[in-house]
């Protein structure tokens, strides 16, 4: 059901978006490309609970509890995305990291005060959000970020990187469909109508820090494995809100 296809990510129109380096080796290219689709078709990107949501009215305690989870989820993302760079003397890497995270804490208010903001917007106070205690399995995804962003080798955490952004503009497009379904209005949306292009860049800033540590098969066994542990993590993580939102069995 996802509304973002690969064309996003290759054909950005708007200026103010990272936009992709034109790689020279077509391989490479489609090798990215096929790896940029498999993200976008995993389960953990297109999880029913997301799906349902885009659709079907979440009650009041099913909101409060599903974004409680997605703050403790995204809360300190940008300081472990910057741990990459310690693992790394390569200033195109350190130039796609910064670009990133300037996006996020560059601006006036950090992204994640917005989100805040919102969460606040939906009747749900400060302190619900300070004394809220979060799943195993949210605590796993946070801790499991921060390790795959912070220990090396560099092509693991590109692979956590280039999963999480694409991911995350798939999840942009998921949030505002189900808060517009819901009828908040795009001052609430805010915060994620921002992102639906945002993302997007920041999967391009993946991409191209990627590239060149692609080309044997060594730096593509590494880089999957990134992929493939983060988007193991996170399909663990929705199967937790899942359980407690719909009360769903993992898995199903």
């Amino acid at each position: 059901m996802t509304q973002v296809t690969l064309k996003n990510f290759q054909d950005v129109e708007d200026t103010t978006v990272r936009q992709r380096v034109k790689l020279e080796n077509q391989e490479v290219q489609a090798y990215l490309d096929g790896k940029l689709q498999y993200i976008l078709n995993h389960r953990a990107v297109e999880h029913p609970l997301l799906n349902y949501y885009r659709q079907n009215a979440f009650t009041k305690e099913q909101e409060k509890k599903f974004y409680l989870e997605c703050f403790y989820y995204f809360q300190y993302e940008p300081f472990y995305i910057t741990g990459i760079a310690m693992n790394t003397r390569d200033y195109n890497i350190l130039r796609e990291i910064v670009l990133n995270v300037a996006d996020e804490v560059g601006g006036e208010v950090p992204h994640s005060e917005l989100f805040r903001q919102q969460i606040n917007a939906l009747g749900i106070s400060n302190e619900e959000i300070e004394s809220y205690q979060c799943l195993p399995t949210t605590t796993a995804m946070n801790q499991g970020a921060k390790q795959l962003y912070t220990e090396p080798p560099i092509e693991r955490n590109l692979g956590a990187l280039f999963a999480d952004e694409t991911m995350s503009a798939v999840l942009a497009s998921q949030f505002n469909d189900g808060l517009a379904n819901q009828g908040y209005d795009e001052n609430v949306r805010k915060h994620w109508l921002m992102h639906l292009a945002v993302e997007v860049g920041h999967s391009n800033n993946a991409f191209n820090a990627i590239a060149p540590y692609v080309v044997d098969p060594k730096g593509r066994e590494r880089f999957e494995e990134g992929i493939n542990t983060y988007l193991q993590l996170l399909e663990e993580y929705w199967d937790g809100v899942d359980a407690i939102v719909r009360g769903k069995a993992p898995g199903t």
